[in-house]
């Protein structure tokens, strides 16, 4: 993981921390998070993006809880995974949270996922659907229209790119992808590091952040609020004095 400066209040200390103390905090922030998803939302006028924004936030609760659980012992490749999974879910909740048909998306995703994974299993002769008395109606099912590709969910990368997120797309995603696909063969320690720890509460503050922004204030973070919230560096140059 790329050492993430940390020149904002908001941003997670990744240095100098014991491991301990920060399993701890990730620990409360888990907390913190699941009750941030169950809090009323300003209006009932997106209730689509709202329960997309609240499941992200669930989700994230239970990642960092459970990094939290993994912080002492050999589990940084672990973790590492689980990073990629947060930041993930924070470009989801990001790009849903620009519009309804974002958010829909999302939620049919797992049907539509279901759908193709039956159909292909199916047409191999791997699963097959019976009724009680043994019958076969695999084919017929699959003539019905009902297995039919709806709306395709959009890529991460395009997620990202749409919702002003590249950057943290090509630097951070990319790089936890190594881990997640076995392509990071390097002999490092397998020991948990305090950077992979506090690389997971700078994105589960993003997380948050984008999550609870939307339901108390209908209002979506720009990208300099989002560089300061993991902080890094300001694009914005300071002019002569």
């Amino acid at each position: 993981m790329p050492n993430i400066p940390t020149r904002t209040k908001s941003a997670f200390p990744t240095r100098n921390m014991d491991i301990e103390l920060i399993a701890k905090d990730l620990a409360q922030r888990s907390g913190a998070m699941a009750a941030g998803a169950k809090m009323s939302a300003k209006d009932a006028l997106h209730p689509q993006i709202d329960a997309v924004v609240r499941q992200m936030l669930q989700a994230g609760s239970e990642l960092m809880n459970s990094c939290a659980m993994l912080a002492q012992g050999p589990h940084d490749l672990a973790i590492n995974i689980l990073l990629r999974s947060v930041i993930e879910l924070a470009i989801k909740a990001h790009w849903a949270t620009m519009s309804a048909d974002n958010a829909d998306s999302l939620q049919n995703a797992t049907r539509e996922q279901f759908k193709t994974l039956f159909k292909v299993n199916a047409k191999r002769g791997i699963v097959r659907m019976v009724d009680r008395d043994g019958n076969d109606h695999t084919q017929s099912f699959l003539n019905s229209g009902r297995l039919d590709k709806g709306s395709q969910l959009p890529s991460i990368e395009v997620m990202a790119d749409r919702c002003g997120l590249r950057d943290l797309y090509n630097v951070f995603y990319r790089f936890q992808s190594l881990h997640t696909h076995a392509n990071d063969l390097g002999a490092g320690s397998p020991q948990t590091k305090e950077a992979t720890l506090g690389a997971i509460g700078i994105f589960c503050i993003l997380l948050g952040h984008i999550g609870v922004r939307w339901l108390l204030h209908r209002s979506r973070p720009d990208n300099e609020e989002i560089r300061q919230l993991l902080g890094l560096e300001s694009r914005i140059q300071p002019g002569p004095t």
